[in-house]
């Protein structure tokens, strides 16, 4: 009987894309498992009432300093267009979660409201907080300076 567990032969209709195949480690494996990682917060993301970009933007406006809290930084930040960075921010203001400073421009003044400081505390990225704060000080420390390098080479906004 022929040993088949280490049978190179190619399986017909096989996929030879590399990032298709099975990854059992190495950077394959390692896309995978934040592919799959982002897929579970992403679907955790759909509550009290709110979409993943009004959490991102929630979150983003409850820390950002006053002069980078405007629908330009903003779609800088989240890498999108300037209507759908409008579009998230006009459903937190009249969800009552963002606010505008009265007199500002309409790009300009926004800040997060005591119902959206509220809502915060049960901000779905917390889940997040909680698994990675169970990694080890040495595991946590390569996510810190790992990922914000690779958010870089995908031409995105590391801060």
């Amino acid at each position: 009987m022929a040993d088949t567990m280490n049978d190179d032969r190619e399986v017909p209709g096989a996929s030879k894309h590399p990032t298709i195949t099975h990854h059992a480690r190495g950077p394959g494996a390692v896309a995978h498992a934040l592919e799959q990682l982002v897929r579970v917060h992403f679907a955790r993301s759909f509550v009290q009432g709110l979409k993943p970009a009004q959490w991102h933007a929630l979150r983003y406006f409850a820390v950002m300093p006053l002069e980078e809290r405007t629908v330009t930084a903003f779609a800088r930040h989240r890498g999108s267009t300037m209507g759908t960075a409008s579009t998230t921010i006009s459903a937190l203001v009249r969800k009552g979660y963002l606010g505008r400073s009265s007199g500002s421009a309409r790009n300009s003044g926004l800040f997060v409201t005591d119902a959206g400081h509220e809502l915060l505390r049960d901000d779905p990225i917390n889940e997040l907080v909680r698994a990675i704060d169970t990694l080890d000080e040495q595991e946590r420390a390569v996510l810190e300076r790992a990922l914000p390098k690779l958010v870089g080479q995908m031409g995105g906004d590391a801060s």
